[in-house]
């Protein structure tokens, strides 16, 4: 017997659940007794609720997982649960809407009469209303007692509520970034506005930057900006321009680990795992979009870069340890033009199971550096003259593949580096170095005499000359990672001997057993100089690649793995606990 695709099935089965839930013939929705519910709302939503293009349901509505929704949906005197993808937007009168985690709603949600739970765990693309207020539903076959005009007297007013109705404000008080070890907790405070322009959006943050490490005292060490306006034609897909001032810290190379990882780590551990410069500056963009698959970003900034000190921000444990020095870097006034390009697939932002992410971003920069930082010999020009240009690119590419209903196998591969022109300033420097990478290999240390992972001594040196905290240096980086993950179906116990069954212990999702390959190293561009530098048209032989092989246990979103090198005898065995997915 033919089996129809499960995807096929799922549509079915919802436009199933729907059709039987509408009447054959369509009334008319008005609604009354709408207390303090501005008119304007309550307007909007019963021209949405009217609307023939609308799925109209009665009662409770489950859309599961696996489920997506191209329409509008609204639901009258019941509870909505939405665990799947809702294209459009969701209006709910007399109920709840309970978003499931990894629930998706490109549109807005407004509710009368009820509330919103589990907008954490949710992404919504639009606008969020909710009004406690139940309403009274009064239907009926003619359509002359839907709302109408307001007479004149209270037009003004309507107007005024409308404006309210599509505008929002809010006061920030969030962290930024990551806890670490030049800032100790860095917070944003300040007023965020946006309006909805129904052709498209226009938002503004105007948000100050205040470090914990002088006990939040008012310095300029200690103070920072990020300000920001961005005004969007379309909503699904379209243009966006914006602009934005700046005086923030950056990680020097924020793709090895997430910033919940690194804070984390600095918090309770006192290993900080990047490097951080203050960037100080503004920036015009323009950028174009396709909902979440594709975008492609052009920008022009002129910036400040600084070092930032190593201050001593307060941990959980280790207190008495010292934190590895935040290298110092280069200084000066550049001028960056930038194209970031951004192709997402994947069915599942936070666990994909298939699809491609692919992301790359290129930067030409020019400028004056007025203070070099030090770094080991060989790795620049030493007839350094401040005025620099030079070009660089970064491409990581990512595939998940479902091989089995419980078995999937990823890819990954990353390049980059510079392109052309003077020698890249430090903040643009690479390394392979870390539990992110190469986690086979402990982070930031030397292991024989050629330092693949950060490039952080001279070529063909004996002795190598180390520069304090073993900052990236390398011109140019490859790596590739390959992970096969499978469904771990235990029963220690034994009550459901012979079935296939397993048991979550608590989890949303079933455990996962991970093996996995990596195999990378960094290296510098100039005259080719024994394992280190090669020249700009070359790569490194395969040989010199150092890899390494693990296995792990993941439980959710939290997954512990062991990692050992095998490029070389008598390397450690390292565990690692990661918070996301490997890539």
């Amino acid at each position: 017997m033919n089996r129809l695709p499960y995807g096929i099935v799922a549509s079915v089965a919802l436009a199933a659940q729907l059709g039987a839930q509408q009447p054959a013939q369509r009334e008319t929705v008005r609604l009354t007794d709408t207390g303090s519910i501005p008119r304007a709302v309550v307007d909007d939503v019963a021209r949405i609720v009217n609307a023939a293009s609308t799925r109209r349901i009665t009662g409770d509505l489950v859309v599961r997982a696996d489920e997506e929704v191209d329409s509008d949906i609204a639901v009258l005197a019941g509870q909505t649960t939405i665990a799947g993808h809702v294209r459009g937007r969701v209006i709910a009168v007399n109920g709840d809407v309970i978003l499931r985690e990894r629930a998706r709603v490109d549109g807005d949600i407004v509710v009368l009469g009820g509330r919103i739970s589990g907008r954490d765990g949710a992404t919504v693309g639009g606008a969020v209303q909710e009004f406690a207020n139940r309403v009274t539903i009064v239907r009926s076959n003619d359509a002359s007692v839907a709302p109408g005009e307001p007479n004149p007297d209270e037009r003004w007013w309507q107007l005024r509520e409308r404006w309210r109705s599509r505008s929002w404000s809010h006061l920030r008080l969030v962290s930024t970034r990551t806890y670490n070890r030049v800032e100790g907790l860095p917070v944003l405070v300040g007023p965020q506005f946006g309006r909805d322009l129904g052709w498209g959006r226009l938002t503004l943050d105007l948000l100050g930057v205040v470090r914990s490490v002088g006990s939040f005292e008012q310095s300029s060490a200690n103070l920072g900006h990020d300000a920001r306006v961005e005004l969007r034609f379309g909503r699904d897909y379209g243009v966006r321009v914006g602009g934005q001032l700046f005086d923030v810290v950056d990680p020097v190379e924020p793709w090895h680990l997430t910033e919940a990882e690194v804070g984390l780590s600095s918090f309770f551990l006192r290993r900080d795992f990047s490097d951080y410069y203050n960037r100080h500056g503004g920036t015009l963009y323009a950028g174009v979009y396709l909902n979440d698959d594709l975008d492609l970003t052009i920008g022009y900034s002129d910036q400040r870069w600084a070092t930032r000190p190593t201050k001593n921000p307060l941990t959980l444990f280790r207190n008495n340890s010292a934190w590895r020095p935040n290298p110092a870097m280069d200084e000066g006034t550049f001028h960056v033009a930038t194209a970031a390009l951004s192709y997402d697939t994947r069915n599942d932002v936070d666990d994909p199971w298939s699809g491609w992410y692919v992301t790359g971003n290129y930067e030409f920069g020019r400028g004056t550096i007025s203070r070099y930082a030090p770094t080991s010999p060989g790795v620049r020009q030493t007839n350094l003259g401040g005025q620099t240009e030079y070009d660089r690119m970064f491409i990581d590419v990512r595939r998940y593949n479902r091989v089995s209903p419980e078995g999937q196998l990823n890819a990954r591969l990353v390049v980059g580096g510079w392109l052309s022109g003077d020698d890249l300033p430090l903040q643009r420097r690479l390394s392979v170095s870390g539990p992110g990478v190469l986690p086979g290999y402990d982070f930031r240390r030397m292991r024989g005499a050629t330092d693949f992972w950060q490039c952080s001594n001279a070529p063909d040196a004996l002795q190598p000359a180390l520069v304090d905290g073993l900052p990236a240096q390398c011109s140019r980086v490859a790596l590739a990672q390959l992970e096969y993950r499978g469904e771990l179906r235990i029963d220690p116990w034994g009550f459901f001997a012979g079935e296939r069954s397993h048991r979550r212990w608590g989890w949303g999702r079933s455990p996962e057993w991970v093996a996995f390959v990596d195999a990378g190293r960094g290296w510098l561009v100039g005259p080719r100089s024994g394992d280190m530098a090669y020249p700009g048209n070359r790569l490194p032989p395969l040989g010199t690649f150092r890899a390494d092989i693990g296995l792990g246990l993941k439980l959710d979103d939290l997954g512990i793995y062991l990692a050992k090198g095998v490029s070389e005898h008598g390397g450690p065995l390292n565990v690692v606990v990661r918070l996301k997915p490997r890539f």
